[in-house]
């Protein structure tokens, strides 16, 4: 435990070189807790929205995964399959750049 040395002078605070001012003269307030609390949930909301981007990873990785299988087992039919694939990977691109506004939106609202 670390003790302080008490100097027997006394230590004058230096005189300020202007006079208040009535409108200058406001106390500080501590931070709102409400308002702490809202802006701590817009990060928890955009973290749970980013949730949806793992997903709609899996889905394209399952999506051109299942192509692989799909062109191995019937190579003649490969054009229609990586048509299809396209498709689906559209759709589910769609679905993550929606869950990433939606994140956006959450965040900078």
């Amino acid at each position: 435990m670390m003790r302080r040395v008490v100097s027997s002078k006394a230590v004058v605070a230096p005189v300020a070189r202007f006079a208040p001012v009535a409108s200058m003269s406001l106390a500080a307030r501590p931070a709102s807790t409400v308002a702490i609390s809202v802006q701590g949930l817009h990060y928890v909301g955009t973290g749970l929205a980013a949730i949806a981007l793992a997903g709609v990873g899996l889905g394209i990785g399952t999506i051109f995964g299942n192509l692989l299988v799909a062109c191995a087992r019937q190579p003649n039919l490969t054009r229609m399959l990586f048509n299809y694939a396209i498709v689906g990977f559209a759709l589910t691109e769609a679905i993550g750049l929606f869950a990433l506004m939606l994140a956006f939106l959450m965040l900078f609202s």
